[in-house]
């Protein structure tokens, strides 16, 4: 028998980061609604994501970084469209201090936002906190790389994982899913 971590964040489809991301655009928190784009883009924890500053990560190519939580140095690459995302919301947010960090929340108040944006755009039975983007971008990576086990294992890399196992409990990969594997056996030979 399994036992499900009570505390442990679910993932988010794509559909439905667009709608809590469109929820916090119509609500004007422009704060929450970059913290999801970024989030989900870098696969990093709030407790990395909340040092960021304007200045360390705007018209930059890369983010350098060390790990709150694993000591390890951390080179990412900024793509092309949260590039662009960072530049529109500081113009947005009205060009803040470049020195000022980006999010500014707790950690326990921007795990309540989502959650109650979730409500409010009808997303129900999922535990959702700050660490649902970053299992959301992976999970993202992995279902557009049909499910490949060689971005399976740089994913698992990227995450800092200490082995595969957790890596398939962190992406939800469920006995059904594996399960599923063996109807490619349901053929005559």
């Amino acid at each position: 028998m399994t036992t499900i971590n009570e505390k442990t964040s679910d993932y988010l489809t794509t559909d439905e980061l667009k709608r809590l991301n469109r929820y916090f655009l119509k609500e004007q928190n422009f704060q929450m609604a970059l913290l999801i784009e970024f989030g989900f883009r870098t696969l990093l924890r709030f407790s990395d994501l909340s040092r960021f500053t304007w200045e360390s990560v705007l018209n930059k190519d890369e983010l350098l970084l060390i790990e709150k939580k694993t000591g390890k140095r951390r080179v990412i690459k900024i793509g092309a469209v949260l590039k662009s995302l960072l530049i529109e919301y500081y113009h947005i947010i009205q060009q803040p201090n470049l020195q000022d960090t980006i999010f500014q929340y707790t950690l326990r108040h921007t795990n309540r936002l989502p959650q109650y944006g979730a409500r409010s755009v009808g997303i129900r039975k999922k535990r959702i906190s700050t660490h649902s983007l970053r299992k959301s971008g992976a999970r993202f990576l992995y279902e557009e790389n049909n499910r490949s086990e060689d971005v399976f294992l740089k994913i698992s890399m990227i995450l800092n994982h200490s082995n595969t196992q957790v890596s398939r409990r962190y992406l939800g990969i469920t006995a059904e899913e594996i399960s599923d594997v063996y109807a490619g056996f349901d053929i005559m030979l």
